[in-house]
Parts: C-alpha cells; structure tokens; sequence
C-alpha cells in the first residue's frame, strides 16, 4: 500500500477517500492537523443520477433532529416539514427518471434537474454542519485549562454554526416550496413519455428486416455458423440465442438465417418484442404469421393471454416449425413466449436476440456475435461514401482508419460515420474528417445520424435499473481507450456513495460493486479486459454516456475540446485530463470548485489541479492516473 498522501481541508465533509495507483486509503478527517483521525461513518443509502443526492440526504435530515445537535424548536418543525416534502418529492424523481430524457417534456425535465441540484445544495449544508459539530470536541490529551478555554470557544462556534444552519434551513424550504409549486404547475407526478420525442427516429431493426442479402457485410461467417447449429440432425426443438452490442447487426443475421432456411419447415414467423411488450399483441402477431387465412381476423379477437397460448400450443402441436423471436430485454418476457412454443418432435427451431449475455444463456444456444473485422468494416465504410476503397482519396486513409478503429466493428457505428463523412464536393477535406474523429468519444455530435444512433444505444442504457446507470454514467470521468482496472472502479462506486451501505444479505459492499461491475458487462455495456483485469468503453458507448453526463450535469471533463470544460451550472464531479501535453491553462475550469464532490486526475493534468484548500466538500481525490511515486 503507498504511503498515505498528506492532504488538508479548510472544510471537510463527512466521508473523504483518497486513492493513490488505484489504492483506497482509509477513510479520514482530513483536518488541518498534519496527522489525521478516522472520523465515525454513519450508514447511507446509495446516490443514483435518478434522484442526486436525496436518498442520502433524507436519513440525514432525520439525524439533525436529535438532541446532542440542540436545534431551536422552530428549526426542528421546519426540518420536519421539509423531510416530509422531499420524501414526496423523492418518489417523483424516481417516477420522472424511468421515462428516457428525451421523452420528457421540457418544463419538467428543468423541474428535475432543479430539484437534484438543490439536493446536492443542501446535503453539502448539513454535511458541512455535521462535522463542524462532531468535529469540535476537544482533544483527550489538552490539560483542564486548555480543554476548558477549547470548550467555550467550541460552544462559541457551535452557536454560530446552529444560528448559520438555521438561516439556510429556512432559506432551503423557501427553495423547496417553489419547487413544490412547479411541481404542482406541470403536473410532474403525471408524467410519461412524449411520444413525440422519438417521432422521427429511425427504428434500425426496419433496415435489418428489409436489407437486401447482398448490402450486408460481414454476415456470411456467422450466418453460415449458426445454420450449421440448427441443421444438425435432430428431432427435437434447437435453440440458438443470438447476443451482443446494441448495433452489432443481430436482427440482421437472425432474419438472414431465417431467410435462408424458412423453405424447409412448415410455418414460420419473425416477431420483435421490444422493452415493454404486449405479449397478447405479439401472440395475435405469431398466430397471423403462421397462417394468414385462418389467423386473417385474429387482430380483432378479444382472446386473453392464456388462450392465445392455447391455441399457439395447438396450431403447433404437430408442425416443423421456425419461429424467430428478436430483441428479447427481459426474461420474463421469454418465459411467457416460450408457454406457446410447444415442444414436439418434429425438428422445430427457435432463433433469438437479446443485448444480455445472461437473457442468452437462460435461453439457451448461446451464440456471442462478434464485431465485423477490420476489413469488413472497411468494405462498409467505403461502399457507403465512395462505391469502393480503391476510390478513397489517399488523403483521407489515414483518418479514415482512425474512425474505423471508433468504430470497434460496430455496423452502426460504422454506418453512422459514414452517413456523417459522405462526400458532398470532388475536394473531400482531410482536416473536417479529423474534427468528426475527434469528436467521437466526446458527447459533442449533434449530426441527426449521431443522434439516431445515440437513440439506438440509448435503449440499452434506460432499461438499466437506476443504480446502474449511475455506475454505468460515471465511466464517462475516463479518457478515450483508457483500460478501468475493476478494483479502483468499484472502489470509486463506493467512495462515491453508489453503493449502499444497509445492504442486508451479509455482502460487502465491494462484494455488492463487484456484482453491479459484472451485471454491466452481461448487458453489453461495458468490454471486459483479462489482464489485468478491468474493463474499457467501446467509443460510441463512450460518446453516449459524455453526451448524457453533459445534459444531467453528472461529471464535467477539461480536456482539449473547450466545450466541455464550461458547464451552465455547477459541477459535483471533475476530470482533468488535458490531452495535448502542450495545451496549458491557468483555470481549469470556468467555474467555481467550492462544490465539487469529487476529482479525478490524469497525466499530463496534474499541474491544472487547483489548490486543495479551495474545495469545500471534497469527498474523492483520484490520482491514479498520474503515475505518482
């Protein structure tokens, strides 16, 4: 373990973590003292993106109403009452966050992003009094005069701090109650999606399903695999589950097996569940496809769940059936479908895809659908721009095999940029292409392409539950390519205060990280690494999760691209990372730090670091990434 990093606040909150290459140290008082004290840690819930900081800072609430804090009455009634309408706006927030943020009508999107702002605000009042209270006492080791003179000037400050506490307790529920009005004014506790956020979106499974064979890239290997897998003789029912990355081309490949081997067998339907099904639409939607005259009015049946699967059950009895079910998001969703496919033995074959490894192996037939290859991702880059490679300018085939790298062989990834590079004049210019390389990564996109195929990826990212999204959300403090050790992320997790502290199954809370960090990689959002063991972001993941971090305010980076080093409000996470060495700046961010939670350092920035002392309510100080000695 490194020695410990001396580091002294003039203000310091309840909970600070310091990490040294990846180590966490204990966690201490930084005080101005050079040697420092373990101070006590009270249990917490767990902060999410959902709600800020309310889930903390309720409990919180509750424990300045105890007596050893000696509020005046008229305080105590006013921290009552205002417990009682966060509690109530808690549960708003938790309602406004499952809606996807673009599907949210503006008023109350402000309305949320105003309400986990003040709960920051005010969690950093309480913290900041709670420790100025607990962290008077005198030394055990002062003489009686010197304790005594300590303790007079203790209940000196400690008034003042009360008398500082209850003017901005009664300044907060001024705060709070106009939020209640808004909240009131826009009907927040109605909200659902706007439908009409999402009007112009392009749904990619439509491309997949009505691609011609020969504009596929790419797919031939895996096709040909997969068919193997379900030609193998046997009489009974094959399942082969097809798994990856939202965009790697599944429906794609499922619909060109099923095109490829529907002939032989004697009904077939393709049918998208999607992340919120109506699985008796989808049934009607099956029993039409298998055979349109007998099925022509299902549509109009008023026939509930289970005799939908009675009849399926029937129709199918004793029939070589291929059914393709796509898109899968839960599993329950598959348990329910697979009521209606009967088992027989006629040699029947089920195709599905889903974005979670663990949806394929509960399934069964697990198929992992790998990236295109460099050269197939060059074949469908340069097809869509210029017809061929042969007719790419030799200007352009530098930065264009840096966009293929982003790309990570994506097909929609590579679609995307491709859309977005296509050659308008006969004078394609090398430095634009640079700009859109650059840009990649960094949240900073606003082409309608891009903002379709953050649409698409986006889709994965809202059916996480709130917690991990959070955890998800704070991958966006690391730079481009950078290789996550898994100790110091979850470390970070729990320094950060995303991991609950009251978990009740015995677990520790890096037991609890560890399974949130593999939850993440099921799911297809983050790439695992074996050695050593950690993780990395594929780049439009990356550039997804900058451009949702931008909008909630969730973590501000000072980079080279200036954009993003001036965020509109304050900012409670920073990452230096500076990545031209040769780009210097005496402020490194146009904002104050008195609010910033948490600070994340890397190599070349450490010089860009401001003055410890200027931190209010640091809580994390990552300098892991400064290779320090």
């Amino acid at each position: 373990m490194p020695a410990m990093l001396q580091v002294r606040f003039l203000r310091y909150p309840m909970d600070n973590w310091t990490l040294i290459n990846g180590q966490p140290l204990l966690r201490t008082d930084l005080s101005a003292k050079q040697e420092s004290k373990p101070v006590r840690v009270r249990a917490r819930r767990a902060m999410d993106i959902t709600t800020g900081a309310m889930a903390s800072l309720l409990p919180k609430l509750y424990e300045l109403l105890k007596e050893q804090y000696k509020l005046h009455k008229g305080v105590k009634k006013e921290v009552q009452s205002l417990s009682k309408e966060l509690s109530s706006m808690h549960a708003a927030l938790r309602k406004v966050g499952r809606v996807p943020r673009e599907q949210l009508d503006e008023q109350v999107k402000i309305w949320a992003d105003d309400v986990r702002e003040l709960s920051y605000n005010m969690e950093d009042v309480v913290d900041t009094f709670l420790v100025r209270v607990e962290g008077s006492e005198p030394a055990a080791d002062l003489d009686g005069f010197r304790s005594l003179i300590k303790k007079m000037s203790n209940l000196f400050k400690n008034g003042k701090a009360r008398h500082q506490i209850a003017d901005m307790i009664k300044d907060i529920k001024d705060q709070v109650h106009d939020a209640a009005a808004r909240r009131d004014r826009y009907r927040v506790d109605s909200v659902v999606a706007n439908p009409d956020a999402t009007a112009g979106t392009l749904d990619p499974r439509l491309s997949a399903m009505y691609n011609k064979l020969s504009d596929l890239v790419g797919i031939g290997e895996p096709r040909d695999e997969i068919i193997k897998r379900l030609t193998v003789k046997n009489d009974g029912v094959e399942t082969v589950s097809i798994a990856g990355f939202g965009g790697l081309g599944k429906t794609a490949l499922a619909k060109a097996v099923y095109d490829s081997l529907k002939a032989e067998f004697h009904c077939t339907t393709f049918v998208s569940v999607s992340q919120n099904p109506e699985i008796t639409r989808i049934f009607k939607k099956m029993l039409h496809m298998l055979d349109e005259d007998k099925y022509a009015n299902i549509n109009e049946a008023s026939w509930d769940e289970t005799q939908l699967i009675d009849e399926l059950r029937k129709f199918l009895q004793n029939k070589r059936y291929l059914i393709v079910i796509d898109d899968l998001w839960k599993i329950q969703s598959w348990k329910t479908i697979k009521y209606a496919l009967v088992e027989n033995s006629c040699g029947s074959r089920i195709i599905t895809t889903t974005r979670d490894f663990d949806i394929a192996d509960q399934v069964g037939g697990s198929y992992k659908l790998k990236p295109l290859s460099l050269e197939s991702s060059k074949v469908l880059f340069y097809g869509r721009i210029f017809g061929s490679e042969e007719k790419c300018p030799e200007q352009l085939a530098e930065v264009s095999l840096k966009i293929l790298k982003k790309c990570g062989g994506v097909p929609l990834a590579v679609i995307t940029m491709a859309s977005l590079l296509t050659v308008a004049s006969k004078t394609p210019n090398p430095r634009e292409w640079d700009q859109v390389c650059d840009s990649i990564g960094s949240g900073l996109g606003n082409n309608p392409d891009v903002k379709d195929m953050r649409t698409i990826l986006s889709l994965s990212y809202y059916n996480l539950p709130s917690h991990l999204r959070t955890c998800l959300l704070y991958l966006a403090i690391y730079p481009e390519d950078y290789e996550v050790p898994r100790d110091c992320l979850i470390w970070k997790w729990i320094a950060e205060g995303f991991i609950p502290e009251n978990i009740k199954d015995g677990r520790s809370l890096f037991e609890v990280g560890v399974s949130y960090y593999n939850e993440l990689i099921s799911r297809c959002m983050i790439q695992p690494i074996e050695y050593p063991e950690g993780c990395r972001l594929h780049d439009m993941m990356l550039e997804l999760i900058c451009s949702l971090s931008s909008e909630e305010n969730f973590v501000s980076i000072l980079d080279h691209i200036e954009d993003i080093t001036s965020p509109q409000r304050n900012s409670r996470r920073t990452s230096l990372q500076n990545k031209r060495e040769n780009h210097q700046t005496t402020t490194p961010f146009c904002m104050s730090v008195t609010q910033v939670r948490s600070v994340t350092v890397f190599r070349p920035a450490i010089d860009l670091l401001p003055p410890l002392l200027s931190y209010g309510v640091l809580r994390v100080l990552d300098l892991s990434g400064c290779d320090l000695e």
